[in-house]
Protein backbone atom coordinates (compact mmCIF):
# COMPACT_ATOMS: atom_id res chain seq x y z
CA UNK A 1 0.00 0.00 0.00
CA UNK A 2 2.90 2.30 0.55
CA UNK A 3 4.08 1.81 -3.03
CA UNK A 4 0.54 2.85 -4.20
CA UNK A 5 0.51 5.68 -1.98
CA UNK A 6 3.73 6.67 -4.06
CA UNK A 7 2.51 5.74 -7.34
CA UNK A 8 -0.84 8.20 -6.26
CA UNK A 9 2.09 10.86 -5.48
CA UNK A 10 3.68 10.75 -8.56
CA UNK A 11 0.92 11.07 -10.81
CA UNK A 12 -0.35 14.32 -8.84
CA UNK A 13 3.24 15.92 -9.48
CA UNK A 14 2.76 15.19 -13.28
CA UNK A 15 -0.35 15.91 -12.73
CA UNK A 16 0.57 19.62 -12.00
CA UNK A 17 2.98 19.82 -15.09
CA UNK A 18 0.60 19.20 -17.30
CA UNK A 19 -0.29 21.90 -20.26
CA UNK A 20 -3.34 22.98 -20.84
CA UNK A 21 -5.14 21.07 -23.51
CA UNK A 22 -5.81 24.28 -25.53
CA UNK A 23 -2.31 24.94 -26.23
CA UNK A 24 -1.53 21.33 -27.72
CA UNK A 25 -1.76 20.93 -31.15
CA UNK A 26 -4.56 18.75 -32.29
CA UNK A 27 -1.96 16.08 -33.39
CA UNK A 28 -0.10 16.07 -29.66
CA UNK A 29 -3.63 15.69 -28.20
CA UNK A 30 -4.19 12.47 -29.98
CA UNK A 31 -0.81 10.77 -28.98
CA UNK A 32 -1.47 11.55 -25.34
CA UNK A 33 -4.55 9.98 -25.50
CA UNK A 34 -2.84 6.73 -27.43
CA UNK A 35 -0.29 6.82 -24.77
CA UNK A 36 -3.05 7.57 -21.63
CA UNK A 37 -5.10 4.64 -23.42
CA UNK A 38 -2.16 2.29 -23.13
CA UNK A 39 -1.92 2.92 -19.79
CA UNK A 40 -4.90 1.90 -18.71
CA UNK A 41 -4.97 -0.97 -20.82
CA UNK A 42 -1.75 -1.96 -19.00
CA UNK A 43 -3.71 -1.02 -15.71
CA UNK A 44 -6.65 -3.29 -16.13
CA UNK A 45 -5.26 -6.65 -17.63
CA UNK A 46 -2.36 -6.67 -15.04
CA UNK A 47 -4.34 -5.68 -11.92
CA UNK A 48 -4.41 -8.07 -8.91
CA UNK A 49 -7.17 -10.99 -8.19
CA UNK A 50 -9.61 -13.05 -9.86
CA UNK A 51 -12.75 -10.85 -9.72
CA UNK A 52 -13.76 -9.96 -13.26
CA UNK A 53 -13.30 -6.09 -14.50
CA UNK A 54 -13.91 -4.44 -17.71
CA UNK A 55 -12.99 -0.63 -18.71
CA UNK A 56 -14.15 1.28 -21.62
CA UNK A 57 -12.95 4.35 -22.52
CA UNK A 58 -14.89 6.39 -25.21
CA UNK A 59 -14.48 9.74 -27.25
CA UNK A 60 -17.32 11.32 -28.95
CA UNK A 61 -17.92 9.45 -31.83
CA UNK A 62 -16.13 6.02 -31.01
CA UNK A 63 -15.41 3.36 -28.73
CA UNK A 64 -11.44 3.77 -28.37
CA UNK A 65 -10.61 1.10 -25.80
CA UNK A 66 -12.18 -1.79 -23.82
CA UNK A 67 -9.84 -3.84 -21.61
CA UNK A 68 -10.45 -6.87 -19.42
CA UNK A 69 -9.49 -8.91 -16.33
CA UNK A 70 -10.20 -11.36 -14.48
CA UNK A 71 -13.20 -14.30 -14.25
CA UNK A 72 -16.80 -13.92 -15.05
CA UNK A 73 -16.94 -16.89 -12.90
CA UNK A 74 -13.91 -17.76 -10.86
CA UNK A 75 -15.35 -21.50 -9.55
CA UNK A 76 -15.51 -22.29 -13.83
CA UNK A 77 -12.56 -20.39 -14.54
CA UNK A 78 -14.55 -18.20 -17.06
CA UNK A 79 -12.70 -15.42 -18.06
CA UNK A 80 -14.07 -11.85 -18.24
CA UNK A 81 -14.34 -10.40 -22.18
CA UNK A 82 -15.48 -7.36 -23.54
CA UNK A 83 -18.95 -8.94 -24.39
CA UNK A 84 -19.03 -9.68 -20.60
CA UNK A 85 -22.26 -8.72 -19.16
CA UNK A 86 -22.83 -7.29 -15.66
CA UNK A 87 -25.55 -5.53 -13.42
CA UNK A 88 -24.61 -1.43 -13.44
CA UNK A 89 -26.60 -0.91 -10.14
CA UNK A 90 -28.42 2.63 -9.52
CA UNK A 91 -26.41 4.08 -12.55
CA UNK A 92 -29.83 2.91 -14.03
CA UNK A 93 -31.09 5.90 -12.16
CA UNK A 94 -30.08 8.26 -14.90
CA UNK A 95 -31.46 5.99 -17.56
CA UNK A 96 -34.98 6.44 -15.67
CA UNK A 97 -34.77 10.21 -15.53
CA UNK A 98 -33.71 10.30 -19.47
CA UNK A 99 -37.21 8.78 -19.77
CA UNK A 100 -39.21 10.94 -17.49
CA UNK A 101 -37.36 14.06 -19.46
CA UNK A 102 -38.40 12.33 -22.91
CA UNK A 103 -42.01 12.55 -21.49
CA UNK A 104 -41.41 15.81 -19.89
CA UNK A 105 -40.48 16.83 -23.61
CA UNK A 106 -43.84 15.79 -24.76
CA UNK A 107 -45.38 17.34 -22.13
CA UNK A 108 -46.83 14.37 -20.13
CA UNK A 109 -44.50 14.52 -17.51
CA UNK A 110 -44.00 17.60 -15.31
CA UNK A 111 -41.40 17.29 -13.26
CA UNK A 112 -42.74 20.30 -10.65
CA UNK A 113 -46.15 18.91 -10.01
CA UNK A 114 -46.73 16.38 -7.07
CA UNK A 115 -46.45 13.23 -8.03
CA UNK A 116 -49.32 12.01 -6.84
CA UNK A 117 -50.58 13.43 -9.98
CA UNK A 118 -49.37 10.56 -11.93
CA UNK A 119 -49.74 8.32 -8.15
CA UNK A 120 -52.97 8.81 -6.88
CA UNK A 121 -52.31 6.07 -4.78
CA UNK A 122 -49.59 8.08 -2.73
CA UNK A 123 -50.44 9.95 0.01
CA UNK A 124 -47.47 9.87 2.49
CA UNK A 125 -48.68 11.89 5.88
CA UNK A 126 -46.89 15.13 5.97
CA UNK A 127 -47.99 18.58 6.78
CA UNK A 128 -45.65 20.22 4.46
CA UNK A 129 -45.92 20.46 0.93
CA UNK A 130 -46.63 17.90 -1.62
CA UNK A 131 -43.63 15.39 -3.27
CA UNK A 132 -42.91 16.67 -6.27
CA UNK A 133 -41.25 14.65 -9.36
CA UNK A 134 -38.19 17.08 -9.24
CA UNK A 135 -37.87 16.09 -5.30
CA UNK A 136 -37.50 12.55 -6.28
CA UNK A 137 -35.19 12.63 -9.03
CA UNK A 138 -32.63 14.81 -7.06
CA UNK A 139 -33.05 12.96 -3.77
CA UNK A 140 -34.39 15.18 -1.66
CA UNK A 141 -38.07 14.21 -1.08
CA UNK A 142 -37.18 13.34 2.23
CA UNK A 143 -38.28 9.36 1.92
CA UNK A 144 -36.43 6.80 3.46
CA UNK A 145 -33.40 5.42 1.47
CA UNK A 146 -34.24 1.51 0.86
CA UNK A 147 -36.96 -0.44 2.19
CA UNK A 148 -35.56 -4.07 1.67
CA UNK A 149 -38.83 -6.02 2.27
CA UNK A 150 -40.83 -4.49 -0.61
CA UNK A 151 -37.98 -2.78 -2.78
CA UNK A 152 -39.16 -3.59 -6.35
CA UNK A 153 -42.43 -4.35 -5.39
CA UNK A 154 -45.37 -1.73 -5.97
CA UNK A 155 -46.75 -2.25 -2.39
CA UNK A 156 -43.77 0.37 -1.66
CA UNK A 157 -46.72 2.69 -2.58
CA UNK A 158 -48.60 1.74 0.40
CA UNK A 159 -45.62 1.32 2.35
CA UNK A 160 -44.34 4.64 1.88
CA UNK A 161 -47.89 5.96 2.98
CA UNK A 162 -47.35 5.05 6.30
CA UNK A 163 -44.06 7.51 6.26
CA UNK A 164 -43.94 10.57 7.44
CA UNK A 165 -40.93 12.90 5.98
CA UNK A 166 -39.52 15.40 8.55
CA UNK A 167 -39.19 18.60 6.09
CA UNK A 168 -40.52 20.08 3.48
CA UNK A 169 -39.46 18.69 0.14
CA UNK A 170 -36.38 20.45 -1.40
CA UNK A 171 -34.65 21.23 2.21
CA UNK A 172 -32.12 18.85 2.11
CA UNK A 173 -30.60 15.47 0.41
CA UNK A 174 -31.28 12.37 1.06
CA UNK A 175 -30.33 9.35 -1.43
CA UNK A 176 -33.13 7.02 -1.94
CA UNK A 177 -33.70 4.32 -3.49
CA UNK A 178 -37.34 4.17 -2.99
CA UNK A 179 -38.07 7.66 -4.58
CA UNK A 180 -36.55 6.31 -7.50
CA UNK A 181 -38.70 3.24 -7.62
CA UNK A 182 -41.28 5.35 -7.33
CA UNK A 183 -40.82 7.18 -10.48
CA UNK A 184 -40.55 4.21 -12.41
CA UNK A 185 -44.18 3.61 -10.99
CA UNK A 186 -45.14 6.97 -12.48
CA UNK A 187 -43.97 6.28 -15.59
CA UNK A 188 -46.24 3.20 -16.24
CA UNK A 189 -48.86 5.18 -15.19
CA UNK A 190 -47.90 7.62 -17.39
CA UNK A 191 -47.20 5.50 -20.69
CA UNK A 192 -49.21 2.09 -19.25
CA UNK A 193 -46.70 0.19 -19.86
CA UNK A 194 -44.37 -2.01 -17.91
CA UNK A 195 -41.00 0.18 -16.79
CA UNK A 196 -39.03 -2.58 -18.35
CA UNK A 197 -40.58 -1.81 -21.94
CA UNK A 198 -40.66 1.72 -21.50
CA UNK A 199 -36.50 1.56 -20.92
CA UNK A 200 -35.93 -0.86 -24.04
CA UNK A 201 -38.32 1.50 -26.50
CA UNK A 202 -37.50 4.89 -25.34
CA UNK A 203 -33.60 5.13 -24.12
CA UNK A 204 -31.97 0.91 -25.31
CA UNK A 205 -33.18 0.64 -28.73
CA UNK A 206 -32.87 4.10 -29.56
CA UNK A 207 -29.26 4.09 -28.43
CA UNK A 208 -28.73 0.74 -29.71
CA UNK A 209 -28.09 -1.19 -26.81
CA UNK A 210 -29.03 -4.32 -28.00
CA UNK A 211 -26.98 -6.37 -24.72
CA UNK A 212 -28.53 -5.10 -22.59
CA UNK A 213 -31.25 -6.09 -20.83
CA UNK A 214 -33.93 -3.34 -18.50
CA UNK A 215 -34.53 -5.92 -15.87
CA UNK A 216 -32.60 -8.74 -13.65
CA UNK A 217 -34.82 -11.98 -13.72
CA UNK A 218 -34.08 -15.81 -14.10
CA UNK A 219 -33.53 -15.26 -17.77
CA UNK A 220 -30.36 -13.79 -17.05
CA UNK A 221 -28.86 -16.86 -15.03
CA UNK A 222 -25.79 -18.31 -16.79
CA UNK A 223 -25.62 -15.73 -19.37
CA UNK A 224 -23.97 -12.67 -17.84
CA UNK A 225 -21.60 -12.76 -14.89
CA UNK A 226 -21.70 -14.10 -11.52
CA UNK A 227 -21.11 -11.77 -8.86
CA UNK A 228 -19.19 -11.92 -5.76
CA UNK A 229 -19.48 -10.58 -1.66
CA UNK A 230 -16.10 -10.52 0.14
CA UNK A 231 -16.31 -11.83 3.14
CA UNK A 232 -14.35 -10.56 6.41
CA UNK A 233 -10.86 -12.60 5.98
CA UNK A 234 -10.55 -11.11 2.19
CA UNK A 235 -11.86 -13.97 0.67
CA UNK A 236 -14.58 -14.06 -1.97
CA UNK A 237 -17.98 -15.84 -1.93
CA UNK A 238 -20.46 -16.37 -4.67
CA UNK A 239 -23.09 -13.43 -4.08
CA UNK A 240 -27.09 -14.56 -4.04
CA UNK A 241 -28.94 -13.92 -6.66
CA UNK A 242 -32.28 -12.34 -6.94
CA UNK A 243 -34.89 -11.01 -9.41
CA UNK A 244 -34.94 -6.98 -9.36
CA UNK A 245 -37.04 -4.97 -11.56
CA UNK A 246 -37.40 -1.75 -10.25
CA UNK A 247 -36.59 1.34 -11.90
CA UNK A 248 -33.22 2.82 -9.27
CA UNK A 249 -31.13 -0.27 -10.78
CA UNK A 250 -32.40 -3.25 -12.37
CA UNK A 251 -30.37 -2.66 -15.64
CA UNK A 252 -27.60 -5.41 -17.07
CA UNK A 253 -25.14 -4.37 -19.83
CA UNK A 254 -22.15 -4.54 -21.82
CA UNK A 255 -18.81 -2.13 -21.67
CA UNK A 256 -19.68 -1.71 -25.67
CA UNK A 257 -23.27 -0.56 -24.53
CA UNK A 258 -22.73 1.67 -21.84
CA UNK A 259 -20.35 3.18 -24.56
CA UNK A 260 -22.75 4.21 -26.12
CA UNK A 261 -25.17 5.81 -23.35
CA UNK A 262 -21.51 7.76 -22.44
CA UNK A 263 -21.32 9.14 -26.02
CA UNK A 264 -25.00 10.28 -25.44
CA UNK A 265 -23.81 12.03 -21.92
CA UNK A 266 -21.00 13.22 -23.83
CA UNK A 267 -22.83 15.21 -26.42
CA UNK A 268 -25.28 16.21 -23.67
CA UNK A 269 -28.34 14.22 -25.12
CA UNK A 270 -27.70 14.33 -29.19
CA UNK A 271 -27.08 10.99 -30.97
CA UNK A 272 -26.20 10.10 -34.32
CA UNK A 273 -29.83 9.57 -34.75
CA UNK A 274 -31.04 12.62 -33.04
CA UNK A 275 -31.38 14.11 -29.64
CA UNK A 276 -32.85 11.66 -27.02
CA UNK A 277 -34.09 14.64 -24.81
CA UNK A 278 -33.99 18.10 -25.30
CA UNK A 279 -31.12 20.71 -24.90
CA UNK A 280 -33.36 22.01 -22.24
CA UNK A 281 -34.02 18.72 -20.47
CA UNK A 282 -30.66 17.64 -20.44
CA UNK A 283 -29.99 20.84 -18.75
CA UNK A 284 -31.97 20.48 -16.42
CA UNK A 285 -30.93 16.74 -15.85
CA UNK A 286 -27.25 17.85 -15.74
CA UNK A 287 -27.86 20.77 -13.18
CA UNK A 288 -26.10 20.37 -9.80
CA UNK A 289 -28.69 20.80 -6.78
CA UNK A 290 -28.14 19.94 -3.60
CA UNK A 291 -24.81 17.63 -2.61
CA UNK A 292 -24.42 18.37 -6.41
CA UNK A 293 -26.54 15.86 -7.49
CA UNK A 294 -28.67 16.30 -10.54
CA UNK A 295 -31.14 13.63 -11.89
CA UNK A 296 -29.93 10.97 -11.54
CA UNK A 297 -26.35 11.76 -11.98
CA UNK A 298 -23.70 13.80 -9.68
CA UNK A 299 -22.12 16.54 -11.16
CA UNK A 300 -18.52 16.18 -10.00
CA UNK A 301 -15.00 18.21 -10.68
CA UNK A 302 -16.23 21.84 -10.24
CA UNK A 303 -19.08 20.90 -12.62
CA UNK A 304 -16.88 19.09 -15.48
CA UNK A 305 -17.65 15.25 -14.94
CA UNK A 306 -21.27 13.26 -14.72
CA UNK A 307 -20.99 10.63 -12.75
CA UNK A 308 -22.54 8.15 -10.69
CA UNK A 309 -21.45 4.69 -9.17
CA UNK A 310 -23.54 1.32 -8.92
CA UNK A 311 -24.03 -1.53 -6.75
CA UNK A 312 -26.60 -4.49 -6.81
CA UNK A 313 -25.81 -8.12 -5.36
CA UNK A 314 -22.50 -8.51 -6.10
CA UNK A 315 -21.87 -6.59 -8.71
CA UNK A 316 -20.11 -2.97 -8.65
CA UNK A 317 -19.98 -0.26 -11.78
CA UNK A 318 -19.19 3.15 -12.21
CA UNK A 319 -19.36 5.44 -15.03
CA UNK A 320 -17.60 8.75 -15.43
CA UNK A 321 -18.09 11.46 -18.51
CA UNK A 322 -16.60 14.82 -19.06
CA UNK A 323 -18.47 16.69 -21.90
CA UNK A 324 -15.94 19.74 -22.03
CA UNK A 325 -12.89 17.01 -22.18
CA UNK A 326 -14.54 14.80 -24.90
CA UNK A 327 -13.96 11.04 -23.14
CA UNK A 328 -15.86 8.59 -20.63
CA UNK A 329 -15.09 5.77 -18.60
CA UNK A 330 -17.08 3.00 -17.68
CA UNK A 331 -16.08 0.55 -15.43
CA UNK A 332 -18.03 -2.86 -14.91
CA UNK A 333 -17.14 -5.80 -12.42
CA UNK A 334 -18.71 -8.72 -10.52
CA UNK A 335 -17.38 -7.66 -6.83
CA UNK A 336 -15.95 -4.63 -4.82
CA UNK A 337 -14.23 -2.69 -7.17
CA UNK A 338 -10.90 -1.77 -5.93
CA UNK A 339 -11.49 2.62 -5.92
CA UNK A 340 -7.30 3.30 -6.63
CA UNK A 341 -7.58 1.77 -9.89
CA UNK A 342 -10.26 3.83 -10.65
CA UNK A 343 -8.95 6.86 -9.35
CA UNK A 344 -5.85 6.06 -11.42
CA UNK A 345 -7.64 5.41 -14.73
CA UNK A 346 -9.43 8.88 -14.19
CA UNK A 347 -5.93 10.76 -13.49
CA UNK A 348 -4.46 9.12 -16.38
CA UNK A 349 -7.01 9.97 -19.08
CA UNK A 350 -7.62 13.40 -17.38
CA UNK A 351 -3.53 14.29 -17.86
CA UNK A 352 -4.10 12.78 -21.30
CA UNK A 353 -6.94 15.69 -21.54
CA UNK A 354 -4.60 18.34 -20.76
CA UNK A 355 -5.95 19.30 -17.05
CA UNK A 356 -5.03 17.94 -13.25
CA UNK A 357 -6.96 15.91 -12.10
CA UNK A 358 -7.78 15.48 -8.36
CA UNK A 359 -7.83 11.53 -7.24
CA UNK A 360 -9.77 10.85 -4.05
CA UNK A 361 -6.70 10.00 -1.75
CA UNK A 362 -8.63 9.29 0.72
CA UNK A 363 -10.65 6.11 -1.42
CA UNK A 364 -7.01 5.32 -2.50
CA UNK A 365 -5.57 5.37 0.99
CA UNK A 366 -6.44 1.70 2.66
CA UNK A 367 -6.59 1.68 6.12
CA UNK A 368 -3.93 -0.40 8.11
CA UNK A 369 -5.93 -3.47 9.25
CA UNK A 370 -3.30 -6.21 10.00
CA UNK A 371 -4.00 -7.87 13.12
CA UNK A 372 -1.33 -6.83 14.88
CA UNK A 373 -2.53 -3.08 15.02
CA UNK A 374 -4.99 -4.79 17.40
CA UNK A 375 -3.13 -6.64 19.66
CA UNK A 376 -2.32 -5.23 23.46
CA UNK A 377 -3.80 -4.22 26.58
CA UNK A 378 -7.58 -2.41 26.87
CA UNK A 379 -8.67 -1.37 30.35
CA UNK A 380 -12.30 -0.87 31.01
CA UNK A 381 -14.51 0.40 34.06
CA UNK A 382 -13.27 -0.97 37.21
CA UNK A 383 -9.69 -2.17 36.34
CA UNK A 384 -11.16 -5.06 34.10
CA UNK A 385 -9.13 -5.84 30.97
CA UNK A 386 -9.29 -6.98 27.66
CA UNK A 387 -6.00 -8.32 26.13
CA UNK A 388 -5.62 -9.29 22.72
CA UNK A 389 -2.38 -11.28 20.91
CA UNK A 390 -1.77 -11.35 17.04
CA UNK A 391 -1.27 -14.74 16.10
CA UNK A 392 1.70 -16.11 13.60
CA UNK A 393 -1.16 -16.67 10.85
CA UNK A 394 -2.13 -12.96 11.04
CA UNK A 395 -5.05 -13.52 13.11
CA UNK A 396 -5.94 -12.11 16.69
CA UNK A 397 -6.69 -13.92 19.94
CA UNK A 398 -8.75 -13.12 23.04
CA UNK A 399 -6.26 -13.99 26.12
CA UNK A 400 -8.76 -14.77 28.87
CA UNK A 401 -8.67 -17.33 31.95
CA UNK A 402 -5.38 -18.08 30.74
CA UNK A 403 -6.24 -19.53 27.57
CA UNK A 404 -5.68 -18.22 24.15
CA UNK A 405 -9.12 -17.85 22.39
CA UNK A 406 -8.72 -17.69 18.58
CA UNK A 407 -11.17 -14.53 16.86
CA UNK A 408 -12.87 -14.67 13.55
CA UNK A 409 -12.58 -11.10 11.44
CA UNK A 410 -16.04 -9.66 11.58
CA UNK A 411 -15.06 -6.35 9.15
CA UNK A 412 -12.15 -4.48 9.23
CA UNK A 413 -11.91 -3.43 12.34
CA UNK A 414 -14.05 -5.55 14.16
CA UNK A 415 -13.70 -9.51 15.47
CA UNK A 416 -15.53 -11.94 16.79
CA UNK A 417 -16.95 -15.09 18.98
CA UNK A 418 -19.82 -17.41 18.04
CA UNK A 419 -20.36 -19.80 20.34
CA UNK A 420 -19.08 -19.36 24.38
CA UNK A 421 -20.21 -20.02 27.60
CA UNK A 422 -21.55 -15.45 27.55
CA UNK A 423 -22.88 -16.17 24.02
CA UNK A 424 -21.64 -14.52 20.73
CA UNK A 425 -19.17 -11.81 21.71
CA UNK A 426 -18.12 -9.01 19.12
CA UNK A 427 -15.21 -6.73 19.41
CA UNK A 428 -15.53 -3.42 17.60
CA UNK A 429 -12.11 -1.13 17.45
CA UNK A 430 -11.89 2.25 17.38
CA UNK A 431 -9.42 4.92 15.92
CA UNK A 432 -8.12 8.27 16.87
CA UNK A 433 -7.51 10.69 14.01
CA UNK A 434 -4.03 9.02 12.88
CA UNK A 435 -6.11 6.00 12.98
CA UNK A 436 -4.39 4.78 15.58
CA UNK A 437 -6.31 1.82 17.30
CA UNK A 438 -7.50 3.44 20.90
CA UNK A 439 -10.71 1.92 22.30
CA UNK A 440 -12.23 -1.17 21.93
CA UNK A 441 -16.26 -1.91 22.46
CA UNK A 442 -17.81 -5.25 23.71
CA UNK A 443 -21.58 -4.96 23.49
CA UNK A 444 -22.31 -2.54 26.09
CA UNK A 445 -18.40 -2.31 27.48
CA UNK A 446 -15.96 -0.20 26.67
CA UNK A 447 -12.01 -1.12 27.23
CA UNK A 448 -9.40 2.03 26.43
CA UNK A 449 -5.85 1.38 25.44
CA UNK A 450 -3.89 2.90 28.13
CA UNK A 451 -2.55 6.61 27.37
CA UNK A 452 -5.45 6.86 24.57
CA UNK A 453 -7.74 8.53 26.90
CA UNK A 454 -9.80 8.40 29.64
CA UNK A 455 -11.58 5.50 30.89
CA UNK A 456 -14.56 4.99 29.31
CA UNK A 457 -18.27 6.12 30.27
CA UNK A 458 -20.69 3.39 31.54
CA UNK A 459 -23.74 2.07 29.32
CA UNK A 460 -27.06 3.90 30.46
CA UNK A 461 -28.92 0.83 31.70
CA UNK A 462 -31.98 1.70 29.22
CA UNK A 463 -29.54 0.86 26.22
CA UNK A 464 -27.75 -2.44 27.98
CA UNK A 465 -30.88 -4.63 26.28
CA UNK A 466 -30.88 -3.21 22.63
CA UNK A 467 -26.83 -4.25 22.53
CA UNK A 468 -26.58 -7.34 20.02
CA UNK A 469 -26.86 -8.48 15.91
CA UNK A 470 -29.68 -8.06 14.25
CA UNK A 471 -30.81 -9.87 10.62
CA UNK A 472 -33.06 -10.26 8.43
CA UNK A 473 -32.95 -13.58 6.32
CA UNK A 474 -32.85 -12.62 2.51
CA UNK A 475 -30.53 -11.30 -0.07
CA UNK A 476 -30.66 -7.81 1.21
CA UNK A 477 -30.92 -7.80 5.13
CA UNK A 478 -31.60 -5.93 7.49
CA UNK A 479 -28.62 -6.75 9.25
CA UNK A 480 -27.03 -4.51 11.98
CA UNK A 481 -25.07 -4.75 15.05
CA UNK A 482 -25.72 -2.75 17.26
CA UNK A 483 -23.31 -1.79 20.52
CA UNK A 484 -22.80 1.46 23.26
CA UNK A 485 -19.80 3.59 23.22
CA UNK A 486 -19.28 6.04 25.89
CA UNK A 487 -22.55 6.23 26.92
CA UNK A 488 -23.93 6.75 23.38
CA UNK A 489 -25.66 4.01 20.73
CA UNK A 490 -24.30 2.95 17.79
CA UNK A 491 -25.84 1.14 14.43
CA UNK A 492 -22.90 -1.19 12.41
CA UNK A 493 -24.29 -2.25 9.05
CA UNK A 494 -22.47 -5.85 8.59
CA UNK A 495 -20.64 -6.33 5.73
CA UNK A 496 -20.00 -2.89 4.84
CA UNK A 497 -17.18 -0.92 5.52
CA UNK A 498 -16.74 2.16 7.75
CA UNK A 499 -17.26 3.07 11.45
CA UNK A 500 -20.27 2.36 13.19
CA UNK A 501 -22.87 4.80 13.07
CA UNK A 502 -24.23 6.96 16.50
CA UNK A 503 -27.60 7.29 16.83
CA UNK A 504 -29.88 9.78 18.90
CA UNK A 505 -32.43 9.50 20.64
CA UNK A 506 -35.86 10.44 19.27
CA UNK A 507 -38.41 9.81 21.30
CA UNK A 508 -41.29 7.33 21.45
CA UNK A 509 -38.78 4.65 21.65
CA UNK A 510 -37.29 5.72 18.11
CA UNK A 511 -33.30 6.64 16.80
CA UNK A 512 -32.15 8.30 14.11
CA UNK A 513 -28.58 8.51 12.99
CA UNK A 514 -26.95 11.47 14.11
CA UNK A 515 -25.51 12.67 10.29
CA UNK A 516 -26.98 14.11 8.84
CA UNK A 517 -29.21 15.48 11.54
CA UNK A 518 -31.71 15.68 8.54
CA UNK A 519 -31.78 11.41 8.01
CA UNK A 520 -35.23 10.62 7.39
CA UNK A 521 -33.91 6.86 8.19
CA UNK A 522 -35.02 5.66 11.80
CA UNK A 523 -34.17 2.70 14.06
CA UNK A 524 -36.97 1.40 16.65
CA UNK A 525 -36.62 -1.74 19.46
CA UNK A 526 -39.68 -4.03 20.84
CA UNK A 527 -40.35 -6.80 22.23
CA UNK A 528 -38.23 -7.72 25.06
CA UNK A 529 -37.59 -11.35 26.19
CA UNK A 530 -35.42 -12.25 28.90
CA UNK A 531 -34.29 -8.75 29.08
CA UNK A 532 -33.20 -8.43 25.96
CA UNK A 533 -35.25 -6.43 22.97
CA UNK A 534 -35.71 -9.09 19.94
CA UNK A 535 -36.89 -7.09 17.22
CA UNK A 536 -35.41 -3.86 15.34
CA UNK A 537 -37.28 -1.86 12.89
CA UNK A 538 -35.02 0.21 10.12
CA UNK A 539 -37.39 2.75 8.75
CA UNK A 540 -39.88 0.01 9.35
CA UNK A 541 -38.11 -2.60 7.75
CA UNK A 542 -37.87 -5.57 10.63
CA UNK A 543 -34.42 -7.48 11.46
CA UNK A 544 -34.76 -9.93 14.44
CA UNK A 545 -32.24 -10.65 17.23
CA UNK A 546 -30.28 -13.68 16.19
CA UNK A 547 -26.88 -15.46 18.46
CA UNK A 548 -24.17 -14.19 16.06
CA UNK A 549 -21.43 -11.86 16.89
Amino acid sequence: MAGMKRLLFAFSLALVAAAPAAAQPAATRAAAMDAALADVRSMVETAPGELGLVVAVTDRERLRLVAAHGYADIERRVRATPETRFAIGSISKSFTAIALMQLADEGRFDPDAPIARYLPDFHPRTTFPAITGHALLNHTAGLPNYLTDVASMRYLIAALNEFEPRYAPGAHYAYSNSGYQLLGYAAERIERLPFPLILQQRVLDRLGMTSTAPQMDDRLRGTIAESYSRTPDGAYVRAPWFDYLASDGAIVSTAADMGAYARMLLARGDTPRGRLISARAFDRFAKPGLDDYGYGVAIQDDGRAITHGGAIGGFQAYLAAYPADGFAVILLGNGPMDRALRDRILARLSLAAGRPAKPDAAAAAKADTDAAVFAGRFVGAGGKALIFAAQSGGGLSLEESGKLLPLTRLGDDSWGLYVTPKGPRAFTFFRDDAHKVTDVVEGASGYVRPGSGAAPAAAPATLVPLVGRYKAHGEEGPDLRILVRNGRLLASYVGYGGDPLPLEDAGGGRYRPAMPAHSPEWIGFDTLIDGQAQRLRLTGVPAYRIDLP
